[in-house]
């Protein structure tokens, strides 16, 4: 049984009686801000100067009309204004339990630490200790890769640095809050070659917690590190690759219409909310990021909540907008296995997300492979409840297989493990079900538990101006004795096209496998083609070219979306644009140990006047061929073995790569491309990576100043990953 590490380093600090303290603080304010400007800490006389200046008048209205503690402090400290001091020192007399509000009266204590007697001083010191024992005692998971664990942390943290020199307890916390704060780093992985980064999520910026528990776990994680800073602990941000790429992750995970990553996982808030835009204010003056400015005006205007003082302290309502225009249109989120893809930033622009990585910890779902999409609206979606409750449909439908686009290898024996409210889930053919076993406290426990953590990998990623192509590896997700592999692979040509390629095999060619689709309009069959369409909406239409002899139809729509196996999982009422209504497309294989799937979705949406002709060329184990209209020919190695091959008038390619030195990424690096008449040059960034885009046919050298270089010939595949390493 874990010990209660609260406890412990409590209990040895009262029989050490407390000795010097170990850490040597300025004076108040020392949280997020200083007196005077120290680097990047604003200063209190810096801030004073913002109260009349223009764009910071309406914010610091609302500074002044909050009841926050924080807020009503911050009007003392750079005012005198004594108004709220009342009510502020009410607030600080009480013992809370909740990390957000143990924030909010920490940073309180610390801004309006002038206006108190000594005795006050001492009380509200020992109210915030007393608050973080309440803290500990309500949140006590252990794992590094949940929100919970960082928000305990930040409260920790906080309270710790603004009760210091008032109560000796705090010094009693300094053991714990260090402790937390390295298994972060550590899991953030800044500074780490890439060769030690299993089951670390940093590259890319992605929380290993979920989609929707970033914007909690790296929000909360962002707090205790500003406060460490201001504190003159350490600066965390410099030099980080997570907190740069925190901006590109919200950026792409952002769709066309303003939604955020409508995908699998626990998301019930699918688009941007305050926690966001407030890490993007931050980042914005922090790397001085116009992207981030963009982010905000863009999706994030209206989303400002009290306490107010962070968009007083760290907004730029002067700085300049810069639309992502010159960006690549798709990204990959490296630590989670995400790819997000996208045809152009136009707000009519097709958008699909595709997952295949690690399983972390809670709120993740089993469901590698999984995907959807968007054009104008939503074309396949990922149907299903997420309420915060654990009841039979969540647990046998929302974090299922068959929910999320995948495919289902049924072996009728097996059995999946539940929680104690439903301690046998249905069997649906799908993954394992992990959220209730093996949770990992820390980045060792990880490791140690890999053949369950690594469920999922992407092996191949390609981006170029006309086409995305992405291959996963995801069959360790599914219980070994049934699946020995399942390889997905999908070309994106954009904007009309998804081509998707699964070779699936199983151990018993007697395990019914079975393709899922799930639309959230009426679908029509003929054949091997579905289309579906909403009153005069252009439809979506798929084709089911592989398996030959695949037996398909149409299940599911209003009061059977939720039906497998006899029975109805339908559950709470959906909200925040879950889907509560979808049909879903089945397409069972004959029997066999080895499949192919070959599936061909036209996106097109808007603008195309009739459906045009798909026409399957090859269909050989290791080569699948498919002419799509008059766009462009699609050839695929169903075993991912050999590059994808696509041609076409309008298709252009790409060479992109890394400069590594000694594993890690190397900013500044002059990276050429010379050949087929033109000659380019690019700079890497912080992360490492060149990208040369818009490239036809052709032979084409790569080479650095010193004087490597590495030959390139392009055919018909853009897939070339040309690294170097110094």
């Amino acid at each position: 049984m874990r010990l209660h590490r609260f406890a412990v380093a409590l209990a040895i600090l009262l029989c050490q009686q407390a000795t010097a303290a170990a850490l040597e603080l300025g004076p108040h304010p020392r949280l997020y801000l200083n007196r005077q400007p120290n680097g990047k800490v604003p200063g209190v006389d810096q801030l004073r100067g913002r109260i009349g200046q223009r764009g910071y008048a309406e914010i610091w209205r609302r500074v002044k009309t909050s009841n926050h503690a924080s807020d009503r402090a911050l009007v003392y400290l750079l005012t005198a204004d004594t108004t709220g001091l009342a009510a502020l020192r009410e607030q600080l007399g009480q013992v809370i339990g909740r990390y957000d509000g143990l924030v909010d009266h920490s940073l309180a204590f610390d801004w309006a630490y002038a206006a108190f007697s000594g005795p006050e001083k001492k009380l509200f010191a020992g109210k915030l200790i007393e608050s973080v024992q309440e803290v500990e005692k309500r949140y006590q998971l252990a794992t590094v890769y949940h929100n919970m664990c960082r928000g305990r942390n930040m409260g920790q943290g906080l309270a710790m640095l603004a009760a210091w020199g008032d109560d000796p307890r705090a010094e009693g916390l300094e053991g714990l809050v260090r402790q937390e704060l390295g298994e972060l780093q550590e899991i953030l992985g800044d500074g780490v070659p890439a060769g030690e980064m299993t089951g670390r999520a940093g590259w890319g910026g992605g929380w290993p917690e979920s989609y929707d528990y970033d914007r909690h776990g790296s929000h909360y994680a962002l707090q205790l590190l500003l406060a460490w800073r201001s504190a003159g602990l350490g600066d965390y941000f410099i030099g980080s690759s997570y907190w740069r790429d925190k901006v590109l992750y919200l950026l792409y995970g952002t769709g066309p219409d303003g939604s955020f990553i409508l995908g699998y996982e626990d998301n019930d808030w699918p688009f941007p909310m305050p926690h966001d835009r407030r890490m993007m204010s931050f980042l914005e003056g922090e790397y001085k990021s116009g992207l981030a400015s963009w982010w905000i005006d863009t999706f994030a205007d209206t989303l400002v909540v009290a306490p107010h003082f962070w968009e007083f302290l760290f907004s730029d309502p002067s700085a300049p907008s810069t639309p992502p225009e010159g960006l690549p249109g798709s990204y990959l989120v490296r630590g989670l296995g995400l790819a997000l893809m996208r045809s152009s930033w136009d707000r009519d622009a097709t958008f699909v997300h595709f997952h295949c990585g690690p399983y972390y910890t809670y709120h993740q779902h089993e469901a590698q492979g999984s995907f959807s999409a968007f054009r104008n609206r939503w074309l396949v979606v990922e149907p299903g409840v997420y309420d915060g409750n654990v009841d039979p449909h969540y647990v046998n439908w929302r974090i299922r297989t068959i929910s999320h686009n995948c495919i289902t290898v049924f072996d009728p024996a097996e059995r999946f493990h539940g929680p104690g409210d439903v301690p046998e889930p249905a069997n649906d053919g799908g993954q394992v079900i992990q959220h209730w076993t093996h949770k990992p406290d820390n980045l060792a426990e990880f490791r140690a538990q890999s053949d369950l953590r690594i469920a999922g990998k992407i092996t191949a990623f390609a981006s170029d101006d006309s086409h995305d192509y992405v291959a996963g590896e995801a069959g360790m997700g599914y219980n070994p004795d049934k699946v020995r592999r399942w390889c997905r692979q999908m070309l994106f040509v954009k904007p009309d096209w998804l081509v998707v390629c699964d070779l699936v095999e199983s151990t018993d060619p007697s395990f019914a496998k079975t393709l899922f689709l799930h639309i959230p309009e009426p679908l029509e069959l003929a054949g091997n083609f579905a289309v579906s369409s909403s009153g005069a909406e252009p439809p979506l239409a798929a084709w089911s070219l592989l398996p030959r002899g695949a037996g398909l139809k149409v299940e599911g729509g209003p009061g059977k979306t939720f039906t497998y196996g006899g029975h109805d999982w339908t559950g709470p009422e959906g909200y925040n644009t879950q889907f509560t209504t979808a049909w879903r497309l089945e397409v069972a294989a004959p029997a066999g140990r080895e499949t192919i799937y070959l599936t061909v979705l036209d996106l097109a949406g808007a603008g195309r006047g009739s459906l045009p002709k798909v026409e399957l060329l090859e269909s050989g184990p290791q080569e699948v061929r498919v002419a799509l209209a008059g766009d462009c020919t699609v050839t695929l190695d169903p075993t991912a073995s050999k590059p994808y091959r696509l041609t076409g008038k309008s298709v252009r390619y790409a060479i992109e790569g890394s400069v590594l030195k000694d594993g890690l990424p190397t900013e500044g690096a002059q990276v050429a491309v010379s050949g087929n008449s033109i000659r380019q040059m690019q700079v890497t960034p912080y992360h490492g990576r060149y990208r040369f885009t818009g490239l036809s046919a052709g032979s084409y050298q790569v080479s650095l100043p010193d004087g490597r270089t590495q030959d390139v010939k392009i055919t018909d595949s853009s897939h070339w990953e040309v690294n170097f390493e110094l």
